[in-house]
């Protein structure tokens, strides 16, 4: 037995990454692990896998562009769902055991990856791949350790899975609600949401020519009215320099370019400087005063390791608003009705220093940068603690009431 382990232990450690293209915080999670995986001693392959990749068209389309759909036009709808979905398993009804199979369906091709059942373990970063994986390790189907990461700040219970060895969350709050909603308290670990390394290799820094800077951010997908609340910042009487990211809205780009082009140079008033997809927002937010956009989990995640205090606008109903609800209650943000009144509050935060230095401290105390090194510790401990010939345990008594019993590898 000690030699198979010595054995593996010398090999590269083979680690499988889960997920769901749906909005971009998921993958970014995963590969912020993968990156700090590959900083350790041992030699790491990681591959990632994207289940909607394998699933038949239609699902993609339903899953993916309704979504965002929705988010644009039904954000009440998208609330209410998710509210109403926030049911632990074990209170669930018969519809779950529908989706259930519905899901299993729809992600055959997925779950017979000879790259999923290589692995050393697995590393879930959406709540789909959560729920096909975990069951796929109470069947006995899935040999490789199951690692869910919540890339949130609440726990839904769509995350929450006894199929999965180790889930990881943002907060010990949040370990009380996954332990309250089923899991066994040995296999939750307080985490926080893993960002990417870079956010640790760098300090904020203070504008050399003292002029105050923001930066406006609105996802991978650039939504949340972004264009109005560019317009309300540069209607501010104040000098401060405004950077925009405008991630893949291709569209929102050229609209604010040609804005910037038509901005007249003007002392003591806004300037405005707009970025497309950019690998930089580490330095981008390290040299920034104050953050305005959407609370997305990896999102917010950076801006609190980097003590960046934020103007938080159109939270996704559900998942957002909890991230949002956190920031402001802690004194880390504010929050705007509307993306018109982002300059009004922009200015009131940026006249006022002390506030905002009020505001920095509550941010860096919630901030969690090195939780992707947690959360890769907690994988090669998994990894190599795993069974040569590790299977899961038939279902079996021992599990909350209406789950089976959790795998035997720990």
């Amino acid at each position: 037995m000690a030699d198979e382990r010595i054995h593996a232990e010398r090999r590269p450690l083979r680690v499988v990454l889960a997920a769901a293209s749906v909005g971009c915080g998921h993958k970014r999670a995963a590969l912020a692990v993968s990156e700090t995986l590959a900083s350790r001693g041992r030699p790491v392959e990681s591959t990632l896998l994207e289940v909607l990749d394998d699933a038949p068209a239609w699902f993609r389309v339903l899953y993916h562009d309704g979504y965002l759909r929705a988010v644009r036009h039904m954000p009440w709808l998208v609330g209410a769902m998710y509210d109403a979905a926030d049911v632990p398993a074990r209170d669930r009804r018969m519809l779950a055991g529908i989706l259930d199979r519905v899901e299993d369906a729809v992600t055959r091709r997925f779950r017979t990856r000879a790259d999923l059942h290589a692995a050393d373990v697995v590393l879930s970063t959406h709540f789909l791949t959560t729920a096909v994986l975990g069951r796929m390790r109470l069947r006995g189907e899935l040999h490789a350790p199951l690692v869910t990461v919540v890339t949130d700040e609440h726990p839904h219970s769509a995350w929450i899975h006894p199929g999965s060895d180790a889930t990881c969350v943002a907060s010990s709050a949040a370990r009380e609600t996954a332990i309250a909603a089923g899991l066994r308290p040995e296999r939750v670990h307080a985490t926080g949401i893993p960002i990417d390394p870079r956010f640790c290799m760098v300090q904020p820094t203070c504008a050399p020519d003292g002029r105050p800077k923001v930066l406006v951010c609105g996802g991978g997908y650039g939504l949340g009215g972004m264009d109005r609340a560019v317009a309300s910042l540069l209607a501010m009487p104040a000098d401060a320099a405004i950077t925009v990211v405008c991630g893949k809205n291709e569209g929102l780009e050229r609209a604010l370019r040609a804005l910037a082009g038509a901005q007249p140079a003007r002392p003591g008033r806004p300037s405005l400087r707009v970025i497309g997809l950019t690998g930089r927002m580490h330095e981008l937010m390290a040299e920034s005063d104050l953050m305005v956009g959407k609370p997305g989990g990896l999102t917010t995640s950076e801006a609190r390791a980097l003590g960046l205090p934020m103007v938080l606008m159109r939270p996704i109903p559900g998942q957002e608003e909890r991230n949002a609800r956190a920031l402001v209650g802690a004194g880390a943000a504010v929050r705007v009705p509307r993306p018109q009144d982002v300059g009004t509050a922009v200015a009131a935060i940026l006249a006022d220093p002390r506030r905002l230095r009020a505001m920095r401290t509550s941010a860096a105390a919630l901030g969690r940068p090195r939780a992707a090194f947690d959360v890769a510790t907690r994988v090669e401990t998994i990894a190599r603690n795993r069974p040569p010939t590790a299977a899961a345990r038939p279902a079996a008594a021992g599990g909350p009431s209406g789950w089976p019993a959790a795998p035997a590898t720990t």
